[in-house]
Parts: structure tokens; sequence; C-alpha cells
């Protein structure tokens, strides 16, 4: 069930609802009218009639016209009423019963038995007739409401047919709204689907409905903010494709030309130990073999430090950070280093060991590189809510929003995004440089 059709469901309902209450007011209020006219009728009548009456017997006229003494048969025009004369012997002398029942046969019958309900307690009025004294008859009147129920029903029905034009005419009205209202749905929905299928470029019109508005605004921004980081995820991965090539070539060269070289040289010596019958050529050709062995060694070493830092599998992760740092100041001895290290750091999630060495390192590297510092400094803390990592040298800084894009700190942000973290850098060219790195806890892995 779409929200349109539930909307004008509750509209619809909620008319229904007052339509019913209208109607039973309506039908009230008709009941009230009717018991209300032929009352006031009946009383009317009564006044009318004990005047004419009192005329009658002043007159002397009622018993020069016993036949039709009241001539009610003139009275066929009074309405809700039935008057009738009687005599002693309760025989009908005359009525104005010939009032014509109009319409009586097109209101339904439910309603009249709804009026009639209300006129069951009225009781006929009497009036008792005397000619001189001595009681000849009496007058009844008897409400007849088949006239006024008749009228009633033709009000109410107006009113009730008012109200279902009220009705219908409401519910297309909220239908045709509604319709307008959501319209932009289908374009947002539209909009997802271009977005699912990869189409990063699809942006949403600006609607005049201010919630929609907000919505398309919303949606334009994130789609424009997906687009922009699949562009930015796409430009790193190349780069990290073009950098892993390049480090391949560099592997295959240096394995030709020293593990291949040295190789061929231990050949080489193999050969002459077997060939020759000389000790000390052989003993010669030995230690070259020795020789050769461990620089190969030294550059296996060299390898695969390149490759992955050993000291994180062999030794904790404080001794390999401080490992790091010790390697680096013995090769840089002009530059004067400084670290402080708080906290246990029992990290159990691997990527957040290797995040935290690989910066540093990366950091340790671009200044000797670039920087030309001559001091650095380290602070390295691990608090109950995160770990952060703060290198400051005095070098000759960089513009951050130039080298932003570069590989090294691109590279730096992907990994810091990767556990969760946070990196701010605060450099100006010719003011040394601080990076600020901030690994919330909960990224690890426990």
């Amino acid at each position: 069930m779409n929200l349109r059709f539930r909307l004008n469901l509750i509209v619809t309902l909620v008319l229904l609802i007052i339509l019913a209450i209208s109607a039973v007011q309506a039908v009230n209020n008709a009941r009230k009218n009717v018991r209300a006219e032929l009352e006031s009728a009946m009383v009317f009548a009564m006044h009318m009639l004990a005047a004419e009456l009192r005329h009658i017997n002043q007159g002397d006229r009622f018993g020069q016209q016993s036949s039709n003494p009241f001539r009610l048969d003139q009275l066929a025009n009074i309405r809700h009423l039935l008057i009738a004369f009687y005599d002693l012997d309760n025989n009908l002398i005359e009525s104005n019963e010939t009032i014509p029942r109009q319409g009586e046969e097109t209101t339904p019958m439910w309603f009249k038995q709804l009026m009639y309900g209300a006129l069951q307690d009225i009781p006929n009025k009497r009036l008792p007739v005397y000619t001189d004294t001595v009681k000849t008859g009496e007058l009844v009147v008897s409400p007849e409401p088949n006239s006024e129920i008749t009228e009633a029903w033709a009000e109410t029905k107006m009113l009730l047919l008012m109200m279902t034009l009220i009705f219908l005419a409401v519910n297309i009205m909220v239908y045709l709204v509604v319709a307008h209202a959501l319209r932009p749905i289908s374009h947002i929905t539209k909009a997802l689907s271009d977005i699912e299928s990869g189409q990063l470029e699809t942006r949403l019109p600006i609607f005049k409905l201010p919630e929609m508005a907000g919505i398309s605004k919303k949606f334009n921004t994130m789609a424009a903010t997906m687009q922009n980081s699949i562009l930015h995820n796409q430009r790193l991965t190349q780069r990290i494709i073009r950098l892993q090539e390049t480090e391949r070539k560099s592997l295959a060269q240096e394995l030709h030309d020293e593990i291949g070289q040295h190789l061929t040289a231990i050949h080489v010596d193999a050969s002459v130990i077997k060939q020759s019958t000389d000790l000390s050529s052989s003993i010669k050709s030995a230690r070259a073999i020795d020789e050769i062995a461990c620089h190969m060694m030294v550059i296996l070493r060299s390898m695969l430090k390149r490759l992955r830092p050993g000291g994180l599998d062999e030794l904790s992760f404080i001794d390999a950070l401080q490992e790091l740092i010790d390697s680096w100041q013995q090769r840089h001895t002009q530059t004067d280093l400084s670290y402080r290290i708080q906290g246990n750091f029992s990290l159990h999630d691997e990527a957040i060991q290797l995040t935290l060495y690989r910066i540093l390192q990366e950091c340790l590297t671009n200044i000797s590189r670039h920087s030309g510092a001559t001091e650095v400094r380290i602070n390295l803390e691990e608090s109950k809510t995160d770990y952060s990592l703060q290198v400051t040298d005095n070098g000759k800084g960089f513009d951050v929003d130039e080298q932003r894009s570069s590989f090294g700190i691109s590279g730096m942000q992907q990994r810091v995004e990767s556990v969760n973290g946070e990196m701010d850098i605060d450099a100006k060219p010719g003011d040394g440089a601080v990076i600020r790195i901030i690994i919330p806890r909960q990224g690890e892995i426990q």
C-alpha cells in the first residue's frame, strides 16, 4: 500500500466519520423539528377551535347546522393536523380527512419510522362541545405528520446530498493535492535507481515544496560527495597500481643486478672448486662464496624489510617503533630527534599497529628527503578512548593544500581513515610541520 493510497484512505475514513455524525445529527434535528412543528400546530388549532366554539354558542348557530356544524371540510388546507367531530356515541360527524398526503410515497420507510418514533408520546387533544350547557360531542385534534415528514425528508435529503458532494469534492481535492505533493517521490526513486546503477552524475531538481527541496539538496550533496570520493579512490588506486609496478620493477632489477650477479659468481667459484686440485685455490673460492652469501643475506634482509617491517612480527609494537626510530637516527646523526611513548599499546588489531608504524615511517622518510629539519619531536600516547601520534619538525614546511593530493599524504590519509581515525596537518612554507593522528579505540577488533 503506497503512501498516496494510505493518505487518501485516512482522509476518506475521517470524512466518512464526519459524514455519519452529520447524518445522525441531521436526522435528530429533523425529528425535533417535526415534533415541535406538530405540537405548535396542535396548540394553535386548539385555541382557534375554542374561540370558534364560543362564537357558535353566542350566535346559536350550532343547532341550525347540525349536519355539518363546524364545516371541517373547509379546513382541508390545514397541514399537519387531523380534526374530527364525534357525537356522544363516538360516531364521526365530520372531519378534514380529505387532506391530500402529498409526497408520502417518496419518503423512505426508515425515515418515516424514525420520525413517528419521536411523535408516539404526543396525545390527541379533545375539546368538548356544548349546546345550551348540554354536551353534544367533542372535537378531537390528532397529529397528522405525513406532510411535515415529507418536508423534513426533502430538507434532510438535500443536506445529505450536499454533505455527500462535499465529501466527494474534498476527497478529489485531497487526492490531487497529495498526488501533486508526492510527485517528486518518483523523481527521487528514479534518481536513486540511477545512483544504484552507477550513474553518479545524476542530480535532482530543487522542488517547490520546502521538505522536498531539502531532500533534493541533501541528495545532490550526497551524490556529489560520492562521485568525488569514487573519483578520488580511482585516482588513488591508479597511483597504487603505478607504485606497485614501480616497486616490482625495482625488485626485479635488484634481483637481476644483485642476486643474479652474485649467484653467477657463486656458480663460477663452485665450478673452480669442483675442477681445481689446488687446495689454496679452493679455499680462496670458498671464501669468495662465503662473502657473496653474506652480502646476499644483507640484500635479502633489506628487500624483506621494504616489503614488511619485521619488527612487528619479531618484537613488541613499542620495540619495533624504537628500532625504527633508532635506525633512522643512526642514518641522520645531524638531526636532533627525541621521542616519548606513553602507554602499553597492547593492541589486538594489526591494522592499527601497522597504520601507526607506517605513518611514522612515512613521516621520517619525508623529513629526511624534503624538510631539511634539524629537530624532530615524536609523541605517541595511549588513552582510554584513543591512540594519538604527533610528529613535529622545524624544517622548511610545505603548503598543505598543494601537497594534500600527493601520494604520500593521501596514502597516510587513506590509512588513517581505514581504522576510523583522523589526521590533521599544520604546516606552512618555512615554518616546519606538525602531523597529528588520532585513532579511536573502538576501531580495534577484539
